[in-house]
């Protein structure tokens, strides 16, 4: 698909703006008679927010085709504003383009005269007023809601959210920023040991859970799926990061006797090497929203496209760490006073299914 304006899309954004140049120090009419009585005039255009291609103006490189050809990427003005948007695109960012276009909107919806309208456009206010400190193309999906829009708002909800946290976890496996050390004596290493396996499992049981509400939230086929939800979930998926992220730095900045070193080394990365696999959520729902606005065929039947995202730990790994801690204990670092039990190493296997239905 190429990143042009569909002709639909075009005049569903001029209507939108009452035919207006969206520049709120601009406001002229773009269209108006011509010479020919059968004609009109018309000097309106309706520009990519983000940039259609490579070397246009606010170009950016992760967005797709589809999503940069969507009503959610346009905003309609005149010629000369069209023009001066691309000419200092460092002035005319994307977030102040945006913002032109969510106060046109809300003007020519206070013009219309129509209670109605007026009624509804607060009513859409108010159910953005959660999303206010988010990025603009979120609050647009919301508003426009182009097809496919509640995996396009999951998409970028995630990203939005969630990037800084796996960039986080990339700089702390990289060892790019410290934290105080948390000291470990002979006594406590074991159980210590222990309490982290026990943590490991509490953090790995939300993961499934998770991704199966967020496909309930985008709901059967045929209905709408449910923003509020959508919402929701996300931002429990944030939260079950930032327990990864704890949980990584916890055992990585910690300072054990010389016996204990290698298997609290082997501890290090594990769920966090797995958690980074969520990243690519957001370019499968990509892809999903490419498929939704690009059929390829005339099907009455949804289709079903099923994802796995799984959760493991090698078979290498438990034998090492078994080995590991089989040394410690022909060692005698640790005694059956300082255990609480039998040790038992954790195997984390989580299948993760994703169906995205349309």
């Amino acid at each position: 698909m190429n990143p042009d304006f569909s002709k639909n899309t075009i005049d569903t954004l001029a209507k939108r703006a009452a035919f207006m140049c969206s520049n709120p120090d601009c406001r002229i009419l773009t269209v108006g008679p011509n010479s020919d009585p059968e004609k009109s005039t018309k000097i309106g255009e309706a520009a990519h927010i983000y940039g259609a291609r490579i070397g246009s103006k606010r170009f950016i490189h992760t967005m797709t085709n589809p999503a940069r050809a969507e009503i959610t990427n346009s905003i309609w003005l005149c010629r000369n504003c069209h023009k001066l948007i691309d000419t200092d695109e460092h002035k005319y960012f994307a977030n102040i383009l945006f913002a032109w276009r969510e106060k046109h909107e809300g003007y020519i919806a206070s013009s219309l005269g129509n209670s109605t309208d007026l009624i509804l456009y607060e009513e859409q206010n108010s159910i953005l007023i959660d999303f206010n400190n988010y990025s603009p193309i979120i609050k647009r999906i919301i508003i426009d809601k182009p097809d496919g829009w509640e995996f396009r708002l999951t998409a970028e909800l995630m990203r939005f959210l969630n990037d800084p946290l796996f960039r986080k976890l990339n700089d702390l496996k990289k060892g790019l920023y410290l934290k105080p050390l948390e000291n470990i004596n002979s006594d406590q290493a074991f159980n210590w040991i222990q309490e982290r396996l026990a943590e490991l499992t509490r953090i790995s049981t939300p993961a499934v859970g998770l991704l199966d509400s967020l496909t309930k939230s985008w709901g059967e086929p045929g209905e709408s799926g449910d923003l509020k939800e959508i919402h929701h979930v996300t931002k429990l998926i944030k939260e079950y990061l930032e327990h990864v992220i704890a949980f990584e730095e916890r055992i990585l900045f910690v300072n054990v006797p010389k016996e204990y070193e290698k298997a609290v080394h082997l501890l290090q990365n594990l769920i966090g090497s797995q958690a980074e696999k969520l990243s690519i959520i957001p370019l499968e729902l990509d892809a999903v929203v490419s498929i939704i606005q690009n059929p390829q065929k005339e099907n009455d039947t949804p289709t079903i496209i099923k994802k796995e995202i799984i959760f493991e730990i090698p078979d290498s790994w438990q034998k090492e760490f078994n080995r590991e801690l089989n040394k410690l204990q022909n060692k005698q670092v640790y005694t059956t006073t300082s255990s609480s039990g039998c040790f038992t190493t954790l195997i984390v296997i989580i299948g993760i299914i994703m169906f995205l239905i349309f």
